[in-house]
């Protein structure tokens, strides 16, 4: 099973970073991305965890998770913030999202959180599985077999969760400089 795992993971991660995004064009609040293999002018949309249709979170409104909990976007209500497009649930979070994008955004290019601060790895998360930590919207892997949350919990019994998040934040400075 632990062999099956490790699989499963090497070509999820395989597959993420395979691929980045890149806007080009933004008409009526939508904006249209190609696949770029080789984009080096951002290192944002080079490293943020998109989706193929170059969306942040799978689609889901960053503002949401702050308020009731994650929601889904909609295509009318996207914002293409430094290279990263957004969907929003509604013109209200779009609004409050442009006031301060910082702390909205998912920390770590939207990775999951244990993965980035234990190990600097860029491994997948379920938009829905998230914990706020300080004011930060900390994402993480999790399926019917695996839960990084839970991880997490376990080792902030042994590593404060400051450290966890320091040590994520280098980790990801690092990896924005690759």
């Amino acid at each position: 099973m632990k062999f099956s795992l490790i699989i499963f993971l090497g070509i999820a991660i395989f597959a993420a970073v395979k691929t980045s995004i890149t806007p080009v064009e933004q008409t009526q609040g939508v904006t249209t991305v190609t696949a770029n293999t080789n984009n080096t002018a951002n290192p944002r949309t080079k490293h943020f965890r998109l989706t193929k249709d170059g969306l942040a979170i799978d689609g889901y409104d960053p503002v949401s998770y702050f308020k009731s909990g994650p929601k889904k976007g909609k295509a009318t209500f996207s914002y293409n913030y430094d290279g990263i497009v957004y969907h929003f649930a509604n013109a209200e979070n779009l609004t409050e999202f442009k006031g301060n994008p910082g702390k909205y955004e998912p920390v770590w290019g939207g990775w999951c959180g244990h993965a980035m601060a234990v190990r600097g790895e860029k491994v997948e998360i379920n938009p829905e599985c998230y914990k706020i930590v300080d004011g930060r919207n900390v994402l993480f892997f999790k399926t019917f077999y695996a839960n990084a949350l839970t991880n997490w919990e376990k080792e902030i019994k042994k590593t404060p969760e400051k450290t966890l998040m320091k040590q994520g934040d280098d980790f990801w400075t690092k990896t924005l400089e690759q």
